[in-house]
């Protein structure tokens, strides 16, 4: 499940015109289309063809019932395999780069009307007064399409619910949100979210280094290139050996 938050107002989802900004963005066929694509829009629970809204298909009981379809029509590549094992066994050799193309554009046209699309059903429960909509989906294909689909019905941008953004609109009191502010991590620099990869890891602190310490002795120094440098813990080693003597 994705949480989604919004800015502005929406239409009341109780009234008609809610239903009629779905039904502009319905869902429409591909079944008999003789390309690949992709076909993404509004159904209701109740008729999964995109037909029909009405306000009592989108009553969630708590929260309006959103539904969304994605067809998406493509040609299996087991088939094109198959018909080009085919015409290379006919013809005894091996078929060039553009009799490959050309064999797979003959397919197309011929078989794709014949092959039926897949389908995906997708829930989301909308809560019009906190102005959050829970989307019942992980997928990234899924999330793009759903936000894509409601900016286009109804000119409001979507935004992902991050665990500050939640909090801050939740039910907890103003020190509260003071506090989860405070211990929100700052990110520097913000270089995921400037290249649109969502949210940027937190800041890692330094890795500690241990400088270098000179072992001390009791002979007289001899030469400068004589000294050793040795770990923190080695020169320590050596200094207690030392005070026990």
């Amino acid at each position: 499940m994705v949480p989604y938050f919004w800015q502005g107002k929406i239409v009341d989802p109780r009234d008609d015109e809610f239903a009629e900004h779905l039904s502009l963005q319905r869902f429409r066929t591909i079944e008999n289309a003789a390309s690949e694509e992709v076909s993404v829009g509004w159904v209701t629970p109740a008729d999964p063809t995109g037909d029909n809204f009405s306000p009592e298909d989108l009553d969630g009981g708590i929260g309006t019932w959103l539904r969304f379809r994605i067809d998406k029509k493509s040609m299996p590549m087991k088939w094109l395999q198959i018909h080009r094992d085919a015409a290379e066994k006919a013809r005894g050799k091996k078929l060039s780069a553009k009799e490959r193309r050309e064999l797979k554009d003959d397919l197309m046209d011929q078989l794709l009307p014949r092959v039926l699309p897949t389908i995906t059903l997708v829930d989301a429960l909308l809560f019009e007064e906190r102005k959050t909509v829970l989307l019942f989906a992980t997928s990234k294909s899924a999330k793009e399409a759903f936000t894509k689909l409601f900016f286009e019905s109804f000119s409001i941008q979507l935004e992902p619910a991050d665990p500050l953004v939640s909090g801050m609109r939740s039910d907890l009191s103003d020190e509260e949100k003071r506090a989860l502010e405070r211990v929100n991590p700052i990110r520097w620099p913000n270089n995921a979210l400037e290249n649109g990869g969502g949210v940027a890891a937190p800041i890692m602190p330094p890795k500690r280094t241990v400088a270098p310490v000179v072992a001390v002795t009791d002979e007289p120094e001899a030469n400068s290139d004589d000294f050793e440098l040795e770990s923190a813990d080695d020169a320590a080693v050596e200094v207690g050996m030392e005070d026990d003597q």
